[in-house]
């Protein structure tokens, strides 16, 4: 089972995702054609494995340049670390970034409800889902189940269900790298219907999770945009790194919403802080800086960071197909018609509208 997209799938085989860097200014259409490929190896449907009596992670060797399987039991699995037990209750601590798979037993529901959920089937996925966050007894595996079911509740434009789920899953685990399902707004041209409208009183919320959407949402209305920088400006400061990161890249949005204010020292500083990010939480952000760098006609730099988002680690679908729509366009723009091509054969089975 590997963690894809924000949540675990199970499959037979590894399956390699490139990630975009900045080694050169300029993007070349090799990497666009294996990020391309990589996408389109993230598309298959996952493959179910056989049951297994005991967990196992499977670890990268850094100095071997090899894989390593290791059996136990997941006791646990939150924040950025797995915690397992061995044969004589020999416990290990491995971070997430270490660990190349993780293979568990899941239920029936839990197995169809990803399924569904890669199929983009949104309602059947909740329903599964629904069924197989009643059903599991281990803590961890609840909190994976919720963090799929809050992207179906997302993509099905439940927002506030969506929230509800992911304030129980930041309860349970304060560091948690699922806040990326939050449905936060990233594009405020993007009409009602299609993100979360925020409402003045939610500013005030005991929750640090909704008055950051909240903050999200009416930061482009001229009413209330000065009341949410200031909920997003606390929230930079805050305890929790995934909240500062978050709250910092809306304010980037501000900027973003005054273009006259954006300097280019400032967008380069953006797009070096963006690395220290957690990778499935770049999306969001990489958004606004490809957007920042398309108006300033840097189409290259423009199409590695709006590229991140439908090919690495994608979000709701109307901001993803806005986000894939501006990377068209820095695509063509910079002279790889090809690529550009390649992008928008993906893009037109999920109804992504055409620039």
């Amino acid at each position: 089972m590997q963690i894809r997209n924000g949540h675990f799938v199970c499959c037979t085989s590894q399956t390699s995702i490139v990630v975009l860097t900045r080694a050169t200014s300029i993007l070349p259409p090799l990497a666009v054609a294996l990020i391309l490929s990589s996408h389109l190896l993230a598309q298959e449907p996952p493959s179910v494995l056989p049951l297994a009596t005991t967990d196992r992670i499977v670890i990268r060797d850094g100095a071997l340049q090899r894989t390593r399987a290791i059996p136990g039991v997941i006791e646990d699995l939150a924040g950025q670390s797995v915690v397992l037990r061995r044969g004589g209750n020999a416990v290990e601590v491995f971070k997430l970034h270490e660990i190349e798979s993780i293979q568990f037993v899941k239920s029936a529901a839990y197995d169809e409800g990803l399924r569904q959920l890669q199929q983009q089937e949104w309602l059947p996925a909740i329903a599964a889902l629904k069924i197989a966050e009643s059903a599991e007894p281990r803590a961890w595996v609840v909190r994976e189940i919720q963090a799929s079911l809050a992207e179906a509740l997302r993509a099905a434009g439940d927002f506030e269900k969506c929230i509800e789920l992911v304030e129980k899953i930041y309860e349970s685990d304060p560091n948690t790298r699922h806040l990326n399902t939050l449905p936060l707004v990233w594009d405020e041209r993007l009409p009602p219907q299609h993100r979360f409208v925020g409402k003045p009183l939610d500013l005030k919320s005991p929750s640090l999770l909704r008055q950051l959407v909240a903050a999200s949402a009416l930061l482009q209305d001229p009413a209330h945009e000065d009341a949410a920088a200031g909920v997003l400006q606390t929230l930079k400061t805050g305890p929790r790194a995934a909240i500062q990161q978050l709250a910092e890249a809306q304010l980037w949005r501000l900027r973003l919403l005054h273009p006259e204010t954006i300097r280019a020292t400032e967008t380069a500083l953006w797009m070096q802080r963006v690395r220290d990010f957690d990778k499935r939480q770049r999306s969001g952000p990489e958004f606004i800086i490809g957007r920042v760098l398309l108006a300033a006609h840097d189409y290259d730099n423009a199409s590695t960071s709006l590229l991140w988002m439908p090919l690495v680690a994608p979000l709701d679908p109307p901001t993803t197909a806005a986000c894939t729509k501006e990377a068209i366009i820095a695509l063509k723009q910079s002279g790889r018609i090809e690529e550009a091509a390649q992008l928008q054969l993906l893009a037109e089975p999920q109804s992504i509208p055409k620039p």
